[in-house]
């Protein structure tokens, strides 16, 4: 999360006009981390139950939730820029894979 603001703050220092790039940065972001705090409050509300069909059930909703996301963007946002959308949630979503590489 705080991986995809720093991101949004650099696209709305560098790019002009600021504003929709910023807030498409954001959004960008957003689609990355919502669905996984949805997946993690997900699996921590069956405390303890974790079976693979949980597991499934929860990447199932993450993925659902995020090509919602995707589309939501799309539908509502016309003024969106994809540039910054895409490399902001890249980023993020990449940021687990250093994570877990670090660990």
């Amino acid at each position: 999360m705080v991986l995809s603001l720093g991101a949004t703050l650099l696209w709305w220092l560098f790019y002009k006009p600021p504003g929709d790039a910023a807030l498409s940065a954001f959004l960008g972001g957003a689609i990355c981390w919502v669905p996984s705090a949805l997946f993690a409050a997900r699996l921590s509300a069956k405390s303890g139950a974790e079976t693979i069909m949980s597991w499934m059930i929860g990447e199932a909703l993450k993925m659902g939730a995020t090509i919602a996301m995707f589309v939501a963007v799309a539908y509502w946002y016309k003024s969106a820029l994809w540039l910054p959308l895409l490399v902001t949630y890249i980023v993020a979503l990449k940021t687990y894979w250093v994570a877990m590489a670090l660990r």
